[in-house]
């Protein structure tokens, strides 16, 4: 199993205060004070919470909370043990920047304030956090694509959990139109790496985004935040493929933190840190095979295994068949363009759709589909006929190269072409 572990908060003040959130890449920006009027403000009784416990008109950390250790692979003093995720909120124009403002009672130290948004074709950005400087009352987040809903999470840790902080609310508001940058295109097809898998295990743990690690769960952790999806949804998915002549896939999302690192999000060209090893290359990989940072992690510890992604028992013993760790073949999903797109849907919300290579049940079985996976849809065929949450039909989705799942399975995929490829196979 790969050690994982949570980033705790790091904005320093106390009292009555407002919160600022700036994403890494806006560090150069100088934040703003706001006018009063056009803000926008997201109720924390509406927010999903994990952890959490209501108090005087607003949100702290319940008491005597354990701290995630699912995510953790062991305990780390200050990490998150409360979470907050507000609704999306729509916004008038698209943008690629917000000012964001979180007011706060009690010490700030240890709140993670995060924001996300929703890029045109209804896939959402990564997170994005303040990472630099003391506290504001207004910080502007750059998002890595124009948005035209933003949403924002709240965890809280460290000595705001344990001195018990209220989050009395969030507000945001857009600032100006979109930017022309670079590197704001999204690609074509997802972008894709060679890693090092490692088994979760850890049944009963609770993970980042607070699930509770059950027996032959389908999902992944990943070592950064910013792919870390919201308890029960698939925004992040992954398909994780093993390697040799009997080649399976599974379609997963992203619902914890790790292995090792936390803030190595290696799939991005503007990695967060380790910005000195290549694209796509984990610094726990770098660091067990080549040496790197004096073959230790970000903490200092010596890396044991080159793991960059973690999988859950179903993940890893269903849908990949994998006797023991190995070297596997990982396509981030959310880092395409995906003109259509469908979230898997299963009737007991936690069993995974069987993957064919064709569209239809006499064609073998290659892999499994995560319920919640959010997959993008390159065309739709005729085959045989499934009853599933979507009701019934012949209409298959296909949702990679040769990968095919029943339309009655999948919400969405609304736009796809038709498939050249031919019916069912017939049944020997």
């Amino acid at each position: 199993m790969g050690r994982r572990l949570l980033r705790t908060g790091a904005v320093a003040a106390a009292g009555v205060l407002t919160v600022g959130l700036l994403a890494a890449e806006a560090s150069a920006w100088a934040p703003e004070r706001a006018p009063a009027r056009g803000w926008f403000v997201e109720d924390p009784a509406e927010a999903e919470t994990s952890g959490t416990a209501w108090e005087r008109g607003g949100l702290r950390a319940a008491e005597g909370r354990p701290e995630p250790t699912a995510a953790l692979g062991g305990r780390v003093p200050g990490a998150p043990v409360a979470q907050a995720v507000f609704p999306p909120h729509d916004l008038p124009r698209p943008v690629d920047r917000v000012a964001v403002a979180a007011d706060a009672e009690g010490p700030a130290e240890g709140l993670l304030i995060e924001v996300r948004g929703e890029r045109a074709d209804g896939v959402w950005t990564e997170w994005r956090e303040r990472t630099d400087g003391p506290a504001v009352e207004t910080g502007r987040v750059r998002l890595p694509a124009p948005v035209g809903r933003v949403q924002v999470r709240v965890g809280i840790g460290g000595e705001a959990a344990r001195a018990g902080t209220v989050l009395s609310g969030v507000r945001l508001r857009p600032l100006g139109g979109p930017a022309e940058r670079p590197g704001t295109a999204v690609r074509e097809r997802p972008y894709s790496a060679r890693l090092f898998a490692t088994r979760i295990g850890l049944v009963g743990g609770r993970t980042a985004n607070g699930h509770t690690v059950r027996t032959a769960d389908h999902f992944v952790a990943l070592p950064s935040r910013r792919a870390l999806a919201p308890r029960g949804a698939g925004d992040y998915t992954v398909r994780v493929c093993t390697e040799g002549a009997e080649r399976r896939c599974a379609y997963a999302p992203v619902w914890d933190v790790g292995p090792w690192n936390i803030t190595d999000d290696h799939w991005n060209a503007r990695r967060e840190s380790w910005l000195d090893l290549p694209h796509g290359l984990p610094q726990a990989q770098a660091a067990f095979l080549g040496g790197h940072n004096g073959g230790r992690d970000g903490f200092g510890r010596t890396v044991l295994n080159p793991a960059g992604i973690d999988l859950a028992d179903g993940t890893f013993r269903e849908a990949l068949r994998l006797p023991t760790n190995a070297w596997v073949r990982v396509d981030y999903l959310w880092t395409a363009e995906q003109t259509a797109r469908a979230r898997i849907a299963t009737v007991s919300m936690s069993d995974p759709v069987v993957v064919r290579s064709g569209p239809g049940f006499g064609h073998p079985a290659v892999g499994l589909a995560a319920h919640a996976a959010q997959v993008g849809v390159e065309c739709a065929a005729d085959g045989d006929r499934a009853s599933g949450p979507g009701g019934a039909g012949t209409a298959w989705y296909r949702i990679g190269e040769g990968h095919y799942i029943p339309a009655a399975y999948a919400e969405g995929g609304e736009g796809a072409a038709g498939c050249a490829e031919p019916g069912p196979a017939p049944v020997p």
